[in-house]
């Protein structure tokens, strides 16, 4: 099963890289002009970089709503630490290490082990869910009833398998299998229900950021705000599920290129593309810097 999963990946790897080689093949000249059409807007960029990090808060919040549905409690700047510096681990290749990371710096914190490690990966299954949402009802050409009635319907089964226990547990089963016994429990409705609602609202702001990002380097709104959510859900869920890629690196410009050539051109669509990684990145580790500090004056520790 796990080479079947392993073989699964490197061949949508192989397909975006395909799509994307081809593309930038047929307009190499126009690729080759993409200095020429980098027109900087520092406010646009700084405000896209401000919407990142709100977008960082809300997230930090849904996993916080994860375990309080466990009765679980940390206190916001901890948690803050916490997210921010796992999230600069899913560099390395592998999911596991980001979630590894959140889980052991969340029992540090006085999380029990189970709730640390099950909230670290509910927040990527939500992040799943709620994104094909966003991405069924905003990707251009991805906008037909039925395809949003699928993508709603997943996202559905999805939040409500994390909140009943028969679902639960046999998750928790499918994970003991991966080598290490696990232990799972359902979150309560309410704070599942929020958590999900913060982390698609956290979608719409990730892909108002690609917005400005876009008007920062072309000097113009190129795309409308809609089109941007769904094409940066899209490409970051392509991300997400090429685990075996460090911070979806590569996968995700790809898919974003490939959705972006039509409207930006194959120049723009590559400057949008490659920027908004470096903008991202950037953002990352300036959260990390801003939250490192925090639990120093504060304290690490569950609340009380």
């Amino acid at each position: 099963m796990r080479r079947l999963w392993v073989a699964a990946q490197v061949a949508l790897i192989g397909l975006v890289a395909y799509f994307v080689g081809r593309s930038i093949t047929r307009n190499w000249a126009e690729v080759r002009g993409s200095a020429a059409t980098i027109h900087l807007d520092l406010g646009a960029l700084a405000a896209a970089v401000a919407i990142i990090l709100a977008s960082y808060a809300l997230l930090i919040g849904a996993w916080r709503a994860v375990l309080l549905g466990w009765g679980e409690r940390l206190r916001y700047p901890a948690a803050a630490r916490i997210w921010c510096l796992s999230n600069l681990a899913r560099y390395v290749p592998g999911r596991i290490w980001q979630i590894a990371s959140m889980a052991a710096l969340a029992q540090q914190a006085g999380v029990k082990p189970w709730a640390a490690a099950g909230s670290a990966i509910i927040v990527q299954l939500l992040a799943v869910a709620t994104g094909a949402l966003v991405t069924g009802l905003l990707v251009p050409q991805s906008g037909h009833p039925l395809l949003i009635v699928a993508a709603g319907l997943a996202a559905a089964v999805g939040v409500g398998t994390l909140a009943w226990e028969p679902s639960t547990k046999l998750l928790a089963r499918m994970l003991s299998a991966l080598g290490r016994p696990f232990q799972l429990a359902p979150v309560a409705a309410g704070p599942l229900v929020i958590s999900a609602a913060v982390t698609t609202f956290a979608w719409v702001a990730y892909g108002l950021a690609l917005h400005f990002c876009t008007r920062g380097l072309l000097g113009r709104a190129a795309i409308p705000v809609g089109t941007a959510i769904g094409v940066f859900t899209g490409s970051y869920l392509f991300g997400l599920i090429a685990v075996f890629t460090p911070g979806g690196l590569g996968v995700r410009e790809g898919a974003l290129y490939l959705w972006l050539s039509g409207p930006l051109g194959p120049a723009g669509a590559t400057v949008v593309s490659i920027g908004s990684r470096i903008l991202m990145t950037g953002t990352e580790v300036l959260a990390a810097l801003i939250t490192l500090p925090l639990t120093r004056r504060t304290g690490d520790g569950p609340e009380a």
